[in-house]
């Protein structure tokens, strides 16, 4: 099948036979600075690599550190951005034949260093195939998919490692702020059975009495942690860390999954390697 491949905004076509890394950062810099009327500080390439199918595209995803005019001042914010590149053809846009957008079907690869001892959880930091998760335990699709996927390779330690991150979206789910404190602690002791449990709390996910919280946390683990434990310093550190691998990573929802280091839009391409 003819791939067809839509443009939108062709941002520049370069005296050149193809635009490498340092050209892509440069002339967005520029671009951006003029279009924005605002100052990029530093811009850096998070992943970049050849689209599958799209004869020679590339996709580069950005960070740039800028300073944004709101009104009459100036405030610093970290801006992702996702460019496409072909020989000396740079554009934000990039469609598939469907018509979709790839800024939408695809995310940067995971770097290496996201692979740590602190974010895994089961299965073998050996294995041949490595999964990591972003996911709230009161997603209702993370409720489905997660405490089975951390069964799956607990049960097939031979093939998985799982790497877990926690992103409790407490616009939603304000009990996510509590229960995922706990899920850190539980993390960390590397207790999988009982993180797994937290998935079926009794509790209203808008709950936001921690006294409640974990009273429920208890009655389903039979642990009990105080104001204190969640307090600490280290989980807040633990879960700012998690929040700037979710904007490296750009993931804007759970569960977001990526199997050796690829995004998984099915969330489930991981069964594919269970032998049967």
């Amino acid at each position: 099948m003819r791939l067809k491949i839509l443009l939108a905004i062709v941002l520049l076509t370069l005296q050149v036979s193809a635009v490498d890394d340092n050209g892509v950062r440069h002339y967005i810099k520029k671009y951006m600075e003029k279009k924005t009327n605002s100052k990029v500080n530093k811009i850096e390439t998070i992943s970049h690599y050849e689209i599958a199918g799209t004869n020679g595209w590339e996709v580069y995803f950005l960070s740039l550190d800028m300073n944004i005019k709101l009104g009459k001042s100036y405030q610093k914010r970290t801006i992702p951005q996702v460019v496409f590149t072909k020989g000396n053809k740079i554009t934000f846009s990039l469609k598939d034949q469907y018509g979709q957008s790839y800024a939408k079907l695809l995310k940067p690869t995971v770097p290496v260093e996201a692979y740590d001892d602190e974010h895994f959880l089961v299965g073998s930091k050996n294995a041949p195939h490595k999964i990591l998760v972003f996911s709230d335990p009161f997603c209702p699709y993370c409720q489905e998919i997660v405490p089975e996927m951390i069964s799956m390779v607990e049960a097939h330690p031979e093939t998985f490692g799982l790497y877990y991150y926690h992103l409790p979206l407490l616009k939603i789910h304000p009990a996510s702020d509590v229960t995922t404190k706990v899920m850190h602690l539980l993390h960390k002791r590397g207790d999988a059975t009982n993180l797994k449990a937290l998935y079926h709390l009794l509790l209203d996910p808008k709950e936001k009495s921690v006294k409640k919280i974990l009273k429920a946390i208890k009655i389903k683990t039979g642990k009990s942690f105080s104001k204190s434990d969640i307090d600490s310093s280290d989980i807040k550190s633990a879960m700012e860390f998690d929040k700037v691998m979710k904007k490296r990573l750009m993931v804007t929802g759970t569960p977001t999954i990526f199997i050796d280091g690829v995004w998984d839009p099915t969330r489930l391409r991981y069964k594919n390697y269970i032998k049967k």
